[in-house]
């Protein structure tokens, strides 16, 4: 083989090696799914903060790292060990601090909190700090589930008055579940599901469904009892409809990943409808992480009702509240300052007011986060990074402190995914069953 020869071999092999990795990449031939799940090991949930070595330790079983957060507790608050049976051993108990004199009623814990024979799941405190019930929750077992629990995220979640639990575990996961008061499955929606699990006044729930980092979400509302999808909102038919609103279309033409980001569907119940005069029951509060656009759509006629981008930074969790105001989890991973924020805006006047600052209660989130103004007034936050499940009353004393302590001598906790608030009698007529474990 003579020079010019040698020379188009090389050139030949050149452009079929460029070729395939073309292809490998537009139509994930062989070694996709290899080169991907390298990637995913180096590169991790963005949530993490883990070098090789620490996801090593947290694949092969040895310590759960990928959903160990740093925490400093509060100095000079009296935490005191919480006795959880079940727990590995590896793991320290989880610490509480419980202001006494509080109204009867229950908190709901859901977080990672590395059971024995489960890595996540939920327990119930009443208002003393005594467990009153626990589930386990888990997608292993799903035909779809594409690895294990210590390598999800439980976000995504609600519990109903019968003691049964919805949840979701972001895509990974590969289902929606509902399981009863006992942990065992009632039923499952199998494919790609994320962030949220909002219940209705319908006995329905809101959910995004599909890649989560896709362009146009697809919006799910799923019936409570069966399981099944009973409505889908496409975003690219809403933005269609809504040509003139350009909220939708910041980034569409510039490729960027993760472009929106959608975390939270809030459907305005018949309750507070009529704190919302512009709005209707049944009309959706949504959250774009990415653009820091919260919006309201109207489900039936796909109209955008109201919008507000930047108050809030990198935001979750959007509520509706009794005072006419919608509340935000403000991440501030962006903004200035190196603690999350709660603020409320009139949707009237889009007067803003922090609810709550994260400087005055070691509060940062940049990822994930959830809070629940309840009916006493107090303000309930679910800082997931930090392990840590917080309350603090109307004048701004910390009633509630609850950290998902893995060892307690070296500031390290578990993720936790959402805490709520139960009146004394949100169960029903007979309270949670005895469950054989």
């Amino acid at each position: 083989m003579n020079v010019v020869q040698r020379v188009g071999a090389f050139y030949l092999f050149a452009v079929l090696f460029v070729g395939w990795g073309v292809a490998i990449g537009k139509y994930e031939v062989f070694p996709y799914s290899v080169l991907k799940d390298v990637q995913d090991f180096l590169v991790g949930d963005p949530t993490e903060d883990t070098d090789v070595f620490s996801k090593l330790k947290n694949d092969f079983d040895i310590a759960p790292e990928r959903q160990l957060h740093r925490i400093v507790p509060t100095p000079g608050r009296n935490y005191a060990e919480l006795p959880l049976e079940g727990l590995r051993e590896r793991r320290d108990l989880p610490r509480v601090f419980i202001k006494e004199g509080q109204d009867p009623g229950y908190r709901v814990l859901f977080g990672a909190f590395d059971f024995e024979d489960n890595f996540w799941g939920a327990i119930l405190l009443d208002e003393k700090g005594e467990i009153r019930h626990r589930w386990k929750l888990s997608t292993e077992d799903q035909p779809a589930n594409v690895a294990p629990d210590v390598l999800k995220n439980l976000y995504g979640v609600s519990i109903l008055p019968d003691g049964s639990v919805i949840f979701t575990m972001q895509e990974r996961g590969g289902a929606i579940v509902k399981v009863d008061a006992c942990s065992r499955p009632l039923w499952a929606l199998e494919g790609q599901y994320h962030h949220t699990i909002s219940l209705t006044d319908q006995n329905t729930f809101w959910t995004f469904g599909g890649d989560q980092k896709a362009f146009d979400h697809l919006l799910h509302e799923v019936d409570v009892e069966s399981g099944e999808i009973l409505k889908t909102i496409d975003m690219k038919d809403v933005r269609l409809k809504n040509a003139d609103t350009h909220i939708f279309d910041l980034q569409v033409e510039k490729g960027v990943p993760d472009a929106v980001h959608g975390n939270d569907i809030e459907a305005l119940t018949v309750e507070r409808a009529a704190a919302f005069p512009g709005f209707k029951a049944g009309d959706l509060l949504l959250s774009f992480r990415t653009t820091n656009l919260v919006f309201v759509l109207d489900p039936q006629s796909l109209e955008v009702k109201w919008w507000r981008v930047g108050p809030w930074d990198r935001q979750h969790d959007p509520d509706w509240n009794a005072d006419g105001r919608i509340s935000v989890f403000s991440n501030n991973e962006r903004g200035v300052g190196k603690h999350s924020k709660i603020v409320a805006i009139d949707p009237k006047t889009y007067a803003t007011e922090i609810l709550l600052d994260g400087a005055d209660y070691n509060f940062r989130s940049t990822f994930n986060g959830m809070h629940q103004i309840t009916d006493h007034g107090s303000l309930l936050i679910s800082s997931g990074l930090q392990g840590r499940l917080f309350e603090v009353d109307r004048n701004g004393e910390v009633i509630f402190d609850f950290i998902n302590s893995y060892s307690w001598e070296h500031d390290r906790a578990l993720r936790v995914a959402e805490a709520r608030y139960l009146e004394s009698d949100f169960f029903s007529l007979g309270g949670l069953p005895k469950c054989e474990n």
